[in-house]
């Protein structure tokens, strides 16, 4: 949830930073300089057109900045977007792997074979249990965001998902989810704005927040956040059962 928040601040910092009139000038100063060097060798001067090059040249490049910034600010939102719905599926592992830790029964109903090579190769290394967690939480890492909340529901035993994935009668993760595979995928990029960008940040976190707090209350399962988990009613004992 940390590094959400942070992907959306630091969002917020480069556009105010950027749309700064100081900072504009001095970038725009910069590749005036730049560019100009460069150019200075192939232009025509005379006594009287100094000026006048020049001052062309700057107002291009003031133009060139500015809409570079503009296209610059659309792709960090794009790529904002994507990092944090990589963010959100690394935490739905972290759910998983826990979950397997805790309740290793779930692993029973998996139909999954170990070689005797694998389990060769790993005894110096890790135990054989941590293997196969491992192997799951890859497997999970590999399904659609819709896969992965129906194995939620399914394994762990997350019968409240709707209420966890919903917000005001809005599944936003669905067009999240659909967005990002558009920014990986495909040839027509979506547009972003820092409207949306906050909605969707906002809505991933609510579902973080909202399935540590059922998996506490509901089975017992502890969750570590500020003072909130020792705030959060939890059962006793650990349970798959809610």
């Amino acid at each position: 949830m940390p590094e959400l928040s942070a992907m959306h601040s630091f969002y917020r910092y480069s556009e105010a930073a950027l749309k700064d009139e100081g900072l504009r000038k001095q970038i725009t100063e910069g590749e005036f300089e730049t560019l100009f060097t460069i150019a200075h060798s192939f232009l025509k001067f005379d006594s009287g057109n100094r000026e006048k090059v020049e001052a062309i040249f700057r107002k291009e490049i003031r133009k060139k900045v500015s809409n570079e910034i503009e296209r610059g600010l659309a792709v960090l939102r794009r790529l904002i977007l994507e990092a944090s719905h990589s963010i959100f599926e690394k935490f739905l592992c972290h759910v998983v792997r826990v979950y397997l830790h805790t309740f290793p029964e779930i692993l029973m109903d998996i139909d999954k074979q170990v070689s005797f090579r694998t389990i060769v190769e790993i005894r110096d290394d890790t135990s054989l249990f941590d293997y196969v967690v491992e192997k799951e939480v890859d497997h999970f890492s590999r399904r659609s965001l819709q896969e992965k909340k129906d194995y939620l529901m399914k394994r762990l035993k997350h019968t409240h998902q709707e209420k966890v994935w919903t917000e005001n009668g809005e599944e936003l993760w669905k067009d999240i989810d659909k967005k990002r595979q558009a920014i990986v995928h495909e040839e027509e990029i979506p547009e972003i704005s820092e409207d949306y960008l906050l909605r969707a940040i906002n809505h991933l976190q609510g579902i973080m927040i909202r399935m540590t707090i059922f998996a506490q209350v509901d089975q017992g399962v502890k969750f570590t956040w500020a003072e909130v988990s020792a705030l959060t009613k939890s059962r006793e004992a650990p349970t798959l059962k809610s």
